[in-house]
């Protein structure tokens, strides 16, 4: 009798817990995506990053495990100090996010994790001025920040991507198109030259690339001699003034000496 009861304690047992175990599968876990397709969240630089997932098919209120590449987000050296759990919400937030703050998180519960992309949306800035005199190298340089950025530049309505003119090459990080080389810049040259940068964030999102340009100006040649000239012109006049009053001021103490009596 005893035997028969533990046997169908055992089976009532197993088969609540394939129920529950089926109860809370994969699709139970849902996190919330900018773009689902791509399981992408973006956010702006020095803007909140918040991740958050939703939780079916449970009464539980036990608390989200939160990863960042793999690792715990409370073991993360470059996010300690700088994020929060809200728990009841079930989100992960980072009140100003860096640029190093994209990458791969996960939220995990009961066993079962789902991945979430964070990518940061793209800035750049490019120096307001440039002054190249004629014949000589321009070079400009394109800083951006964010994730993935695809840079391009143009002159007015000419994509200097396609131009055998213009050398384009990767700065220090190793960005590419990040710096706009011209070998020999001649005065047809001036005029206002866009950096332009995208990523996911307007691929996925349709929104506007992020952009901005500087003003070059070409100085001729000889633009740099001309105040040289000038100052030398200027010393060379004050010297033919002093040489002038000086020979004035002799001959005036030399006919003074003459005018005056002899002595007996």
């Amino acid at each position: 009798m005893e035997a028969k009861f533990l046997t169908r304690a055992l089976s009532f047992l197993s088969i609540f817990l394939a129920i529950y175990a089926q109860s809370f599968g994969p699709d139970s876990l849902v996190p919330n995506y900018d773009n689902v397709e791509h399981k992408m969240v973006f956010y702006k630089i020095r803007m909140p990053l918040v991740l958050s997932c939703n939780v079916k098919n449970t009464e539980s209120n036990d608390p989200l495990i939160w990863k960042k590449q793999g690792v715990n987000v409370t073991d993360e050296p470059s996010l300690r100090g700088r994020f929060s759990l809200i728990h009841a919400e079930r989100k992960f937030v980072i009140d100003k996010a860096e640029a190093t703050d994209d990458g791969v998180y996960s939220c995990e519960f009961n066993g079962v994790s789902k991945n979430i992309t964070a990518i940061a949306r793209v800035f750049v800035r490019v120096p307001s001025n440039n002054g190249v005199v004629e014949g000589e190298k321009m070079i400009i340089q394109c800083t951006v920040i964010g994730s993935n950025p695809r840079l391009s530049w143009t002159y007015g309505n000419i994509d200097l991507g396609n131009s055998t003119r213009y050398i384009l090459k990767p700065d220090e990080k190793g960005i590419e198109n990040a710096v706009l080389m011209l070998e020999n810049v001649t005065k047809e040259d001036k005029g206002d030259y866009k950096c332009t940068a995208r990523n996911e964030a307007n691929d996925y999102l349709n929104e506007e690339e992020v952009s901005d340009f500087t003003t070059v100006r070409v100085k001729g040649k000889f633009a740099a001699l001309w105040p040289f000239l000038g100052i030398c012109a200027e010393v060379l006049i004050l010297c033919v003034i002093i040489l002038i009053y000086e020979k004035r001021r002799n001959k005036s103490e030399l006919e003074e000496s003459d005018t005056d009596p002899q002595e007996q």
